[in-house]
């Protein structure tokens, strides 16, 4: 089950990961360090790069988020989630006062906004912070010198690859050696793997249903 308002996005189950596909524009400011989080204009795509179970806490975020389904993914198999919406309630997203207004449950065009209003920016919209570099020249600087291994760097989501853990104004950006597969793409592959899987639970039968962050 997710659960999400509030300012944050919960899950309750066993999982590795999950599809979420939403109306709204938000930024995502935190997630654990071991959830890469990939984002677009309606949707949200997030897998455990060490292949255990999700935590309960998926991201917290900022902005207007309207989550309309989410898929999780346990043994490759995708299972359909109930959605929960807290701490915002029908009268809190009426325009109107509520003693005046006469339309029908959920007619009303209210906002699911926690915090400012956001605008869509594919660079920013969620950070995957605190990633390790696995060998020695996964990634080189601009002038050709190797990042040595085990650096941590962060990974925005257009796939910008920067120094430091979490991003500062002495971070720089990096890049992949021409021979070796730059490690946003090859988790976007893990991604949508463990999101397209062989059997899908509706057909069987199944039950209906480094971290992100901003700077």
């Amino acid at each position: 089950m997710i659960t999400y308002g509030n300012g944050e996005v919960l899950f309750d189950g066993d999982s590795q990961g999950f599809e979420l596909r939403y109306k709204g524009s938000v930024r995502i400011t935190n997630s654990p360090d071991s959830l890469f989080l990939s984002a677009n204009k309606n949707k949200i795509v997030g897998v455990m790069l060490d292949g255990t179970n999700m935590p309960q806490e998926l991201f917290n975020y900022v902005g207007d988020l309207r989550i309309l389904s989410c898929k999780s993914v346990k043994n490759n198999v995708l299972e359909r989630e109930d959605v929960v919406l807290q701490g915002v309630d029908y009268w809190e997203l009426d325009k109107e006062k509520w003693e005046d207004d006469g339309s029908l449950w959920g007619t009303r065009n209210g906002k699911y906004l926690i915090g400012s209003q956001q605008r869509f920016n594919k660079h920013n919209i969620v950070v995957n912070n605190n990633i390790r570099t696995q060998s020695k020249g996964q990634y080189q600087y601009s002038d050709g010198t190797p990042v040595p291994a085990n650096e941590l760097i962060h990974i925005h989501s257009d796939g910008v690859v920067m120094t430091g853990g979490v991003h500062t104004q002495d971070s720089v950006n990096i890049y992949p050696h021409k021979d070796r597969v730059n490690i946003t793409k090859k988790q976007i592959s893990q991604i949508r793997q463990a999101t397209t899987p062989i059997t899908s639970a509706s057909s069987s039968g199944g039950s209906s249903s480094g971290g992100g962050g901003g700077y």
